[in-house]
């Protein structure tokens, strides 16, 4: 049985996947002794598939999914967490920006109870460092305060893309989810509120990587309508409803 299953949604990620691959790789190859890593392809147009692939060649635990249409990054790791089959996955972003080690302090919180574990850049903690753009850090304060009114209330950051699941937990969790956009975090997690799934959330170190796909103006207007969307799927009694888990690639 695989311990832990690394899911990383990539897209258009050849000149940065790489490095996160190697040092997640090394990470859990000493940590974890059965874990796999997930790439998922979400119909990138540059060589990404191929540096994974390449990768994969000369390293044990690694498996690409690959599709040719773009369709954001919640139906990417949707895809992944429905494909994996350790008994913790992880969501990890191919930039690296947030520090493999820092699953250890996450399982921590698991075994103590959680279901769900996220790890966050906002939640006050002197031992850990962020170091994050400024108009990044104000554009994420202002839409974790709508998704705080509006959904979540208590979680200071939906949005890191370092998140840990019981098995279990994700494939009820994904298998309802629909948003396929940079919102799904939200989503996510308010499926798990609905079903009483114990969500902890972990402050950790943290540091911005160049080259980021999201454009702050244009797609930070697609979240806030998603969020709104989240918002009328759950007065529609869509989330009260356990789906059975499929894979979708």
């Amino acid at each position: 049985m695989i311990d832990l299953s690394v899911v990383i949604p990539a897209y258009n990620e050849e000149s940065r996947i790489l490095p996160t691959l190697e040092s997640v790789h090394a990470f859990l190859n000493k940590n974890f002794p059965a874990f796999e890593i997930i790439v998922v392809n979400d119909g990138s147009r540059d060589s990404t598939s191929q540096v994974v692939t390449e990768f994969a060649k000369h390293h044990e635990g690694v498996r690409l999914i690959a599709y040719e249409v773009n369709k954001g990054k919640g139906y990417a790791v949707r895809v992944g967490m429905l494909a994996a089959s350790g008994n913790l996955i992880l969501m990890n972003d191919a930039d690296g920006s947030s520090p493999i080690q820092e699953v250890l302090r996450l399982k921590e919180a698991m075994e103590n109870g959680a279901d769900i574990v996220i790890a966050s850049r906002a939640k006050e903690d002197p031992t850990r460092v962020v170091k994050a753009l400024a108009y990044r850090t104000y554009m994420g304060n202002t839409f974790n305060s709508i998704v705080q009114w509006l959904l979540l209330p208590g979680l200071k950051d939906t949005q890191c893309g370092f998140k840990l699941f019981k098995r279990p937990v994700a494939q009820d969790i994904f298998s309802c989810s629909r948003i396929d956009g940079y919102a799904f975090d939200v989503e996510v997690l308010y499926i798990a509120k609905c079903r009483n799934y114990k969500i902890v959330e972990i402050a950790i170190d943290w540091t911005n990587v160049t080259g980021s796909k999201i454009n702050v103006l244009v797609d930070s207007a697609k979240m806030l309508f998603q969020v709104i969307k989240v918002k009328a799927n759950s007065v529609s009694g869509h989330y009260r409803q356990k789906t059975k888990a499929k894979a979708l690639v």
